[in-house]
Order: C-alpha cells, then structure tokens, then sequence
C-alpha cells in the first residue's frame, strides 16, 4: 500500500468481462436517471470511424459533470468497442473504488509533476502490447461549466504526440431539462486531424492546438443546438436512450390544461421531442 502511494501512476487492471458487465450497469442507470442521451445530427458518423485504424485512437470530453466517465463507457460500447478503453482518474477516487481499474482506468494525480512522464510512459508500453487502444481524456482536469471556454491541459496533447493516433475525436458533452422532469444528455462529436502514416509524428504544440480548437468549436455548436431546443436537430445514441414522444410529464400536462395551454404546449414537447405537430 506504501509503495502504491508513492508511485505517480496507480496502472488499470483491465478485465474485458468486467468491463462489459460494469458499462451494461452503467447503461441501465443512465437510462433510470435521464429521459434521453441525444446526439447530434452528424456525429455517429464521425464516432463510427473511430473504431477503424490500426495505431491509438484519442477521445477528448469536456468535463461538465460526473456523469461524464460513463458518458464516455457508453459511447464506447456503441461505437468502437473494437479498441481497449484507457483513461485516467484521480488516484484517491481510483483507491476508493477500485472496481474502475478493471474497467481501463489508471489513477493519476493531475497537480504532481512527474504524472505527465509517468502517464506518457505506461500508455506508449500499453500501446507495444494493444496497438489500438482508445485513450478516452478530459484535458481540462477538473469539472468546468459548459459555458466557459474550453481551456485543456497539455497531458493529453503530450500523450497523443507519443502515441501517433490514427482517430481523434472530440466529443461535446452537455446536461440540460427540456420538457420532460428528468434531464437529459447532449453530445456532438468532431474530429480531429491525424497526421497521415509516413508524415512522421507531431509535436505537444500541434497537438495542443488542435485539440483545443476542437473542442472550443464542438463545445459552441453543441450549446447552440441545444438552446434552439430542436428534437429534428439530435438523434437518440442508440434505440434504448431514445426519448418518449408520447405526451410529457402528468404533472405538467394538468398544469398546462388548467392554464389553458394544454394543446400548444403538447404540440412544442413533441417538437422539441422530434415529433410531429
């Protein structure tokens, strides 16, 4: 236990079984506790070449809520489960719940100096052993609002000049109410430029530059979509996080009925559900 405390990196245990289970777990609690996860028009098809290539794929998320590690396990299990899922987490919330490093998650303290080496170090050797694992990151380190601007910490940038990914990928995560008493989860995805085989690897620089201009750019086209509040503009992330498009909440619709709203407040809930008036 000492000798785990002073290493800078805790390493993940993966268990495919494990991992399987736990993200089945995770999809059924997200599907209690959300009326829907939609994605944005566009984006399945960018999350679909991330299960292609033969070199490390990059996943970068902003970092809007806790939810935010199994948002990424279930876009992982719908879109590339073909690669072996790396990301890191606190040490401290790794040691307390240490089921996590069967999942693919390694611990990290993000204020030491020598995690960034260390990080660099385990997922070049991880990635001799799986050449295509996906290294799933929220660069910006600690939970920030939807509406700051995206300012990363270079970590991931560093790893990703080490690995050569032939995938990156930005996703866009955003948690919001629209008709319904439960929230719901909002996602957009956005590539971001590999160097082509051959080219010859890049520098942390490049890399911090790209990834920032991504994700700044997926972050505002997520938010405007979400404020228009336009069901036509998302699709569900799979048939099981698909929203109800029968009425909204009782509660609401009494409410609504004895305002005298009831029939054009159902009409904009199936509007902003991806109905039909």
């Amino acid at each position: 236990m000492g000798a785990a405390r002073d290493e800078p990196l805790i390493p993940a245990t993966p268990s495919p079984r494990v991992r399987a289970v736990f993200t089945a777990m995770v999809a059924s609690m997200t599907r209690r506790k959300f009326h829907a996860v939609r994605l944005a028009r566009g984006s399945r098809e960018v999350l679909a070449q991330v299960d292609g290539g033969e070199r490390p794929a990059l996943v970068v998320l902003n970092h809007a809520a806790w939810w935010d590690p199994i948002v990424a396990l279930l876009a992982w299990r719908a879109f590339f489960p073909s690669r072996p899922p790396f990301g890191p987490i606190d040490r401290g919330e790794l040691m307390r719940f240490r089921i996590f490093r069967k999942v693919g998650l390694f611990g990290v303290d993000p204020d030491d100096p020598a995690t960034l080496p260390a990080m660099r170090a385990y997922l070049e050797e991880e990635a001799r052993r799986s050449p295509r694992l996906a290294l799933v990151v929220t660069p910006q380190g600690h939970f920030a609002d939807v509406r700051d601007e995206v300012v990363p910490r270079p970590g991931a940038a560093a790893v990703a000049a080490g690995l050569a990914p032939d995938r990156a990928v930005s996703i866009a995560v955003e948690y919001g109410f629209w008709v319904d008493q439960k929230p719901e989860i909002f996602l957009r995805a956005e590539p971001i430029e590999c160097p082509a085989a051959g080219r010859g690897g890049e520098g942390t620089l490049a890399w911090q530059r790209r990834i920032t201009a991504a994700m700044r750019r997926n972050q505002a086209e997520l938010a405007l979509l979400v404020r228009a509040r336009d069901g036509a503009a998302f699709e569900p992330l799979s048939a099981q996080f698909a929203p109800k498009v029968s009425g909204t909440n009782p509660v609401y619709d009494l409410w609504m009925r004895l305002t005298g709203r009831g029939s054009a407040a159902l009409g904009e809930a199936r509007d902003a559900r991806g109905g039909t008036r």
